[in-house]
């Protein structure tokens, strides 16, 4: 690279950073609004909450965006305690009462099994106050869904919401299972109240992936088939030619939302844009980022047999992602949507 080019490429990313502060500039001014613009707060939080801001700023946009926090600020704290004080009560009538049924213990040791095995790069789910927690939020919610109950996949959809509610009271982005235990107990009933409301608003945008048989799963990956198809035949070929049937590796994606397969940094940027359009992203979005996702190793996987590809692919090379990747990701599977959007014809 000549030097000239150097500067060139300096000076862009001054312009990438000024950007940057000018978007965050607003979402601050939006948010200190007495009636947030919840349209305006979404547009920017599709873009993503800058790591120069302080970590409440995230967790207000993600309850703003989900509907949990009113736009009224005047009144907050009056939802707030209604809200926490309604969790309390389903506690107290789902999971403290006296005598839980046969299929209720089944969920419930369920949970207990997939609990400690949830993705979590800080490994706070070692934690028992966290696993109790997310104990209470699970069981509660399988038992008041039932026609989608408790499916494993649903454990890790914690690990997000968790990190970014708790940033702000330990006031560190990296967490640790002693930073657990400084917690007091009421900011923990907090934590897991606001975790409940807001990870059942998210699963409401996908309960027929958890209902029998599965539909939602089935017509998300027939849709990255197809989207791969057209965008690289030659890897779709590739993995057809190796015997590899597409739902081997993409149920997972669809099913964690590809939440397993990054950093839990990334994984929170990749939730700021769900969270920002939580009404159409899965059906009409998620499928475009899982294929994008997939023709990224394009290069890699068609020098592959099917043992080597079914192993790559159970483990991508992702640790070592910045934010950058994820939205170049992003970007690139928002244009194909755009694109494919005026020609809808291209799923068989």
């Amino acid at each position: 690279m000549k030097l000239g080019e150097q500067k060139n490429e300096g000076v862009e990313d001054n312009v990438e950073k000024k950007n940057i502060s000018q978007r965050m500039k607003k979402l601050c001014a939006i948010l200190n609004s007495p009636i947030i613009d919840i349209n305006e707060l979404r547009n920017i939080l599709w873009g993503g909450i800058s790591d120069e801001m302080t970590f409440s700023v995230r967790e207000k946009c993600w309850k703003l965006a989900l509907g949990y926090l009113p736009l009224n600020r005047e009144e907050t704290e009056k939802v707030l305690k209604k809200k926490r004080d309604e969790y309390e009560n389903l506690k107290k009538q789902y999971y403290k009462k006296n005598k839980l049924s046969e299929d209720e213990l089944k969920i419930l040791r369920q949970i207990k099994v997939d609990i400690p095995r949830t993705k979590s790069c800080y490994n706070i789910f070692n934690n028992r106050k966290i696993q109790e927690l997310s104990e209470h939020v699970l069981f509660i919610y399988s038992v008041r869904h039932p026609a989608c109950g408790y499916v494993q996949g649903i454990n890790d959809m914690i690990t997000p919401f968790l990190i970014v509610f708790l940033r702000p009271i330990i006031l560190k982005k990296e967490i640790t299972s002693e930073d657990i235990d400084n917690i007091t107990e009421d900011k923990l009933k907090n934590v897991e109240s606001d975790l409940y409301f807001c990870l059942s608003k998210l699963l409401e945008q996908i309960q027929d992936n958890y209902t029998f048989g599965q539909p939602g799963i089935q017509r998300a990956i027939m849709k990255v088939k197809e989207i791969v198809k057209r965008i690289d035949n030659s890897l779709f070929n590739h993995i057809y030619d190796n015997n590899i049937d597409f739902i081997q590796f993409s149920f997972r994606w669809v099913n964690c939302l590809l939440l397993r397969e990054f950093p839990i940094n990334i994984s929170v940027r990749l939730l700021d844009t769900y969270i920002s359009d939580i009404c159409d992203i899965f059906t009409e979005f998620h499928p475009y980022i899982c294929a994008v996702f997939l023709v990224h190793w394009s290069k890699y996987l068609k020098e592959m047999d099917f043992q080597q590809m079914l192993l790559f692919m159970q483990r991508f090379p992702t640790q070592n992602w910045k934010i950058q990747d994820i939205e170049s990701l992003l970007s690139e599977a928002f244009v194909l949507k755009n694109a494919f959007q005026s020609s809808p014809k291209h799923f068989s």
